[in-house]
């Protein structure tokens, strides 16, 4: 069941929240403005139900919000060295919007755009048009953002899209997990297991150098599970750059998973994808002048697993490629299972 409510204005536009509810009561809610995921309510141990994403507490927060709470990020996630690249025999200019870099398709992207919407049955699709030209990129791009809530507490994400001229195209979903429910402590202790062998090393203004290492005997082993607090605590050179957290792209196995876990409240967050890699962000820098969950932000208060083509692989020819050309059709699909521990 989905059901719709006005919930604030932008510009002389409502913003609009959905809510998807399945059979145990357990429901998803999101935003038309930059398909932005306020609320993931699933059960503890104890068959409590409590918000398992970080959101804001005041809807005015979405309008402006530097750290992407929830939202569909696009053209392309991440960094894209010096905003700048060639393709097909032309050069392209980006904004620059962190530095001298291009980060999460411009300082005006989607995750401060509104998105049409469609309602079929108990899938929502999100759709919008990227202009040629937008933020430097080429040609027109048309997506469809399908959202699926399954009776087994499964959020099924699968991004649909074509264009009218070659064109880079990684989006991805930057909502903060905390499995704690209600954000009621960081999330230091979950634990994390990644079907991920290589890692992406960055600079130091955290954009990948171009190399490829295995995770072997480095803080960015996840072959088996691992507390964050391993890692946020770490006297690592490569996390000190990052903000003393992770922040940083994953080249992940073939049909591989991810797997959060949260051992006090006993829910298990497990993430299947098409997408190529994954970038792990431990909510280094999160903090500010607002509340989440009536606690004020906090580093470490969520962590963001965003599956995606690897940044700046535009740039990058050892990376997979990220182009998305006329006559083509983009498919890819990313899976949230929610579930309990054994």
């Amino acid at each position: 069941m989905i059901t719709t409510k006005e919930v604030g204005y932008s510009s002389e536009q409502p913003i609009i929240a959905f809510t998807l509810m399945n059979r145990s009561g357990h429901s998803v809610e999101l935003l038309n403005l930059g398909g932005k995921i306020t609320a993931i309510r699933v059960p503890d141990q104890q068959g409590t139900v409590e918000n398992v994403v970080l959101a804001f507490d005041d809807i005015e927060e979405y309008l402006e919000d530097p750290h992407h709470l929830g939202a569909t990020i696009g053209r392309v996630g991440g960094r894209i060295a010096n905003g700048a690249f060639a393709l097909e025999g032309m050069n392209y200019i980006l904004e620059q919007n962190e530095g001298e870099h291009h980060l999460h398709g411009g300082s005006v992207n989607w995750s401060n755009r509104f998105f049409e919407h469609e309602i079929d049955g108990d899938t929502l699709h999100l759709l919008l048009t990227s202009p040629d030209g937008e933020n430097g990129y080429p040609g027109q791009l048309d997506v469809r953002l399908t959202i699926d809530w399954t009776d087994d507490d499964a959020l099924i994400l699968t991004y649909h899209a074509t264009t009218t001229a070659s064109t880079p195209f990684s989006p991805t979903n930057h909502t903060y997990f905390n499995l704690t429910g209600n954000a009621k402590t960081t999330i230091e202790q979950h634990r994390l297991r990644m079907d991920a062998p290589f890692y992406i090393p960055l600079n130091e203004e955290s954009v990948p150098t171009g190399e490829i290492l295995s995770v072997n005997e480095t803080v960015f082993d996840f072959r088996t599970a691992r507390s964050l607090y391993e890692v946020t605590h770490a006297s690592d050179e490569a996390l000190r750059q990052a903000g003393s957290g992770v922040d940083h792209p994953f080249l992940l196995k073939e049909g591989g998973e991810i797997v959060l876990e949260e051992p006090v409240s006993g829910r298990t967050l497990r993430v299947e994808t098409d997408q190529p890699g994954v970038v792990v962000y431990t909510g280094n820098h999160l903090a500010g002048d607002f509340t989440i969950a009536g606690r004020r932000a906090t580093p470490y208060l969520g962590i963001c697993l965003e599956t995606q083509g690897l940044p700046d692989a535009i740039n990058q020819p050892d990376f997979p490629s990220v182009v998305l050309r006329a006559g083509e059709v983009y498919e890819k699909r990313t899976t949230f299972q929610f579930s309990r521990m054994q």
